[in-house]
């Protein structure tokens, strides 16, 4: 800093770095649907595995961003039509029939069967403190530029995960905001 003399000391000196990063996994979710037929009582329910598929043929492939609008495959999950009435072949119960009277049991999904969106977040910020000597020989401003979201990367909420909505399956937010940035200037004397 020397050969840059006063002035470039007091430009290139003095600056700090620091950030903060977030990596994880999603969280743990559980498939739900509004059962009122079920004969404990209990009108949300976890959801049934369709027939011929395991847990592991759940979740769809791709990044999350090209599973915006089918997070879940939809074909592994017996759902009903509620604008439908009941039919035993186009419209059937979507959980377990265990009496004479068409009442229902629990489904067979698990809880916490599939796991959301991860994040993976950048939130950084760059400090500059230059000494002045007025109006005492410790004053000192401080400039501060705060980056949260520094690189914009979506990082998108949980889907829908009750299969008794039109949007079981989607993703329908953030769970962070677009980048913001935020500048600061102090002066301490």
């Amino acid at each position: 800093m020397q050969a840059w003399g006063a002035f470039g000391s007091k430009v290139l000196g003095g600056w700090s770095v620091s950030g903060v990063t977030v990596a994880q996994t999603g969280q743990p979710m559980t498939i739900t649907g509004t059962n009122s037929f079920n004969v404990f009582g209990i009108s949300e329910d976890r959801a049934q595995l369709a027939p011929g598929c395991t847990n592991s043929q759940l979740g769809t492939s791709g990044s999350v961003k090209s599973r915006l609008n089918n997070y879940f495959n939809t074909n592994c999950v017996n759902r009903v039509d509620p604008s439908q009435p009941f039919n035993a072949i186009t419209n059937p119960y979507a959980w377990p029939v265990i009496s004479s009277d068409g009442g229902t049991a629990f489904g067979n999904m698990g809880v916490g069967i599939i796991d959301g969106p991860g994040q993976f977040n950048f939130d950084m910020s760059a400090i500059k403190h230059t000494k002045v000597h007025w109006p005492s020989e410790v004053s000192d401003v401080e400039f501060r530029a705060e980056f949260f979201n520094a690189f914009n990367h979506p990082q998108f909420a949980n889907p829908d995960t009750n299969t008794s909505e039109s949007t079981f399956g989607q993703i329908l937010g953030t769970a962070v905001s677009p980048r913001v940035l935020q500048f600061a200037l102090k002066f301490s004397f």
